[in-house]
């Protein structure tokens, strides 16, 4: 009897397991693991947008440490004034008022920007530009308040911590593209002009690197740079004495501006103080 009811209860009991089978909830689907480039991706994209912030966000002021009430506190030394000049031969002297200038107390006329190898900033007053690694890397920012063709132009440098042949000065007849004449003065003394294309590999040596006694060498000098050009004549200046003279028709006018090249000091930083152009 028990068998007979067994018998025919089961088949029911299965007909209805499978009926409910069809109405039970299922598992999810696993959501698959990041592949390696999503993952790439999506730090690539958190890092772009921390570095974005960071520099758009306002520079962050540090309240000074305490100083003990034993140790006086100790005066800042002033940076060294630029010699003045009396040399007749000085542009400055003789030429009157710029007909353009910049103190640099903002840098707002120039490019400013950061990479692996360069970095031009406003601080401290000036157009700071740092150059990051030892290797000769040429970077330099412009202006492009003027793009004049004759003129007489004066750029007052101040060295930071500097060695040897590292190198810094003006880039005058630039083009937008890379290309200009370049008038650079080493840590210990020496001077050179040369022309550079990058966008077409061409450098031209107008003058090979030699020493002037005009220089203020070393670290934490200052030195007034000046390039007087009349169409293809160019003359140089430091602290007002002329120092070299060339004839070059490569480019007749163009942007100006400062660059800064590490060649032996890591890390080596030439402000540009003050800047002055007079049209001619």
């Amino acid at each position: 009897m028990i068998y007979m009811i067994a018998k025919k209860i089961l088949p029911l009991i299965l007909a209805i397991l499978l009926l409910a089978a069809c109405n039970l909830p299922t598992r999810p689907i696993d959501t698959p693991t990041p592949t390696v480039d999503l993952v790439a991706t999506q730090i690539a994209n958190l890092l772009a947008t921390q570095e974005s912030a960071t520099r758009n966000a306002p520079l962050a002021t540090q309240p000074p440490s305490p100083t003990p009430s034993a140790t006086p506190e100790a005066t800042p030394t002033p940076p060294p004034a630029p010699t003045p000049t009396t040399n007749p031969s000085d542009p400055a002297l003789s030429l009157g008022d710029p007909t353009w200038k910049d103190s640099l107390e903002t840098a707002k006329n120039f490019y400013l920007f950061e990479n692996d190898q360069t970095k031009v900033e406003a601080e401290d007053g000036a157009l700071a530009l740092t150059g990051r690694n030892a290797n000769g890397w040429l970077g330099w920012s412009l202006t492009y308040a003027q793009n004049p063709s004759d003129f007489y132009l004066e750029a007052t440098f101040r060295t930071r911590t500097c060695a040897g042949s590292d190198l810094y000065g003006i880039v005058f007849r630039a083009s937008k593209e890379n290309a200009g004449y370049f008038f650079g003065v080493t840590c210990d003394g020496r001077y050179n002009l040369t022309y550079r294309d990058l966008n077409n590999d061409i450098q031209k040596e107008l003058i090979s690197i030699k020493a002037a006694s005009a220089i203020q060498a070393g670290s934490d000098q200052i030195n007034r740079l000046g390039v007087f050009a009349q169409g293809d004549k160019i003359s140089l200046y430091i602290n007002g004495s002329l120092i070299d003279e060339v004839t070059d028709s490569t480019r007749s006018s163009g942007y100006f501006g400062a660059f800064v090249a590490a060649n032996q000091t890591a890390g080596f930083r030439a402000d540009l103080d003050q800047i002055k152009l007079w049209k001619r």
